[in-house]
């Protein structure tokens, strides 16, 4: 039996498949602001206006439970005014990125992901990658976001879980994740013994490997159903934090879309240097792969000030020959207080003056 959320969604033959676009470039924003169609609409079209022509709607649990027929109105409105949708599992299981809580982590308290501490049974609120249920509801999203008429799904920076605690009279110690029974069993059916507690080569292997497996079962599955894969990583080489071998992700034969978030205020980088680096090499790979790539420029949590450095992150990234680029989020995140910034109104009037640029650009370039 189909779970509920997907039972009520309703399925669109009209404009399905992917979304024909004439332009050579594509530009998008992220949006989480609103459910009201009417409020929507104007919203899509000021996107439109500032010269986007795709949007990444998010669709969290809440999303699934309670607003699935919306999800399928909130795609078809956008598309009306000239946008190609993706789809965002925003914080589902708390193991994609976003702001939104986790209603399958408190009813699943045994699916979260063990942390590899010695203490007991101790536990990071995020579902482990390797748990049955939350494979199923993840089929359940991509059923639902294939219902709604969307082009593709966009995977936000899938990951484990991991931290570092100073005990009060030891050294810094590193706590990871996932090291739950069935992670244990997989782990020593992989190398042939007990699964250790510190962060070893080994475990990093394992982890890897879990995340890899997650996102291609994933991407396997949407492109069943007639969706195209983007997939975002974070902007480091790092196996601490999600996929650090990002040629092993490009791979994938299903995905479409790759690209990272060299967002250099979250990470103290000089904005020109960080986002040249990090474009460079996604171009690179995509290119040896045949993929797209896909840079997201930040726009939350800009002080005061700081907002030319927005406007220079979008020529910098097309200069390194990425044509498809997205800024997080709407309107400088104004309608959200943790990721507001300062100057909301000043950032989005750079997202625009930069992407009515890169589109002159592109025009000129046309035969």
């Amino acid at each position: 039996m189909k779970p509920p959320f997907i039972r009520k969604a309703k399925k669109v033959i009209s404009g399905a498949g992917h979304f024909q676009r004439k332009d050579n470039i594509r530009l998008g924003a992220s949006y989480f602001g609103s459910r009201h169609l009417k409020h929507l609409k104007k919203d899509m079209q000021e996107m439109v206006e500032s010269g986007c022509n795709f949007v990444v709607h998010t669709m969290s649990e809440e999303d699934m439970t309670y607003y699935a027929d919306t999800m399928t109105e909130v795609v078809r409105v956008s598309k009306e005014v000239g946008l190609e949708v993706f789809l965002d599992p925003w914080g589902v299981g708390r193991a994609f990125g976003g702001e939104a809580f986790s209603n399958f982590i408190s009813q699943n308290p045994q699916c979260r992901q063990r942390l590899s501490l010695a203490e007991g049974e101790l536990f990071a609120d995020k579902a482990c990658l390797n748990s049955t249920s939350f494979r199923r509801l993840m089929e359940g999203w991509i059923e639902l976001a294939a219902s709604t008429g969307a082009s593709g799904v966009f995977w936000d920076e899938p990951h484990l879980y991991y931290g570092e605690l100073i005990p009060l009279f030891g050294k810094k110690q590193e706590v990871w994740a996932c090291a739950c029974h069935t992670c244990q069993w997989l782990f020593k059916e992989r190398f042939g013994h007990d699964m250790p507690r510190d962060f070893t080569e080994e475990v990093i292997q394992f982890r890897q490997a879990t995340i890899l497996r997650f996102i291609q079962s994933l991407s396997q599955e949407a492109t069943k159903k007639g969706l195209k894969n983007a997939l975002c990583l974070f902007p480091l080489h790092d196996p601490r934090y999600g996929v650090y071998r990002w040629e092993e992700a490009v791979k994938d034969k299903n995905l479409d879309i790759f690209g990272t978030d060299p967002y250099w205020l979250c990470f103290n980088r000089a904005v020109e240097d960080f986002v040249r680096e990090v474009s460079r090499e996604v171009v690179a790979l995509c290119n040896k792969y045949g993929k797209e790539p896909q840079i997201w420029i930040q726009g939350f949590r800009i002080p005061t000030g700081r907002e030319e450095e927005v406007g220079q992150a979008i020529r910098t990234a097309y200069g390194e020959g990425v044509r498809n680029l997205a800024v997080w989020s709407f309107q400088g995140a104004y309608y959200m207080s943790h990721l507001r910034c300062d100057r909301p109104e000043v950032v989005w009037k750079r997202v625009t003056e930069g992407y009515k640029e890169l589109r002159a650009r592109c025009h000129e370039c046309q035969p």
